[in-house]
């Protein structure tokens, strides 16, 4: 089963993007106000990092290791914006 969730710190996205060996921490998109960045895993290991637009709730991109899409990429793009409603709740809730 694929699960999501936000990449909530700055640590997080460091242990993210040492894992996955792609620029998630590097290129400080914990810094970027129109991104929302997740991370798709599956029975607890990291399957791929994925952007969402917080302007238009549509995935920007989402990369696996190295930055390779992996058998997964279309269901997690899938996953992510079929469920882009609870994202949108999330941030009138805190707003």
């Amino acid at each position: 089963t694929i699960q999501v969730h936000v990449l909530e710190s700055v640590q997080e996205h460091l242990e993210e993007g040492v894992s996955m060996h792609h620029c998630v921490f590097s290129n400080e998109y914990y810094l970027k106000e129109d991104s929302l960045i997740l991370s798709a895993t599956i029975g607890g290991k990291r399957i791929e990092t994925i952007e969402v637009s917080l302007r238009t709730l549509e995935v920007v991109q989402s990369r696996g290791v190295c930055n390779k899409n992996t058998e997964y990429h279309e269901q997690i793009v899938n996953l992510v914006n079929a469920n882009s409603r609870l994202i949108r709740q999330r941030m009138r809730a805190t707003a």
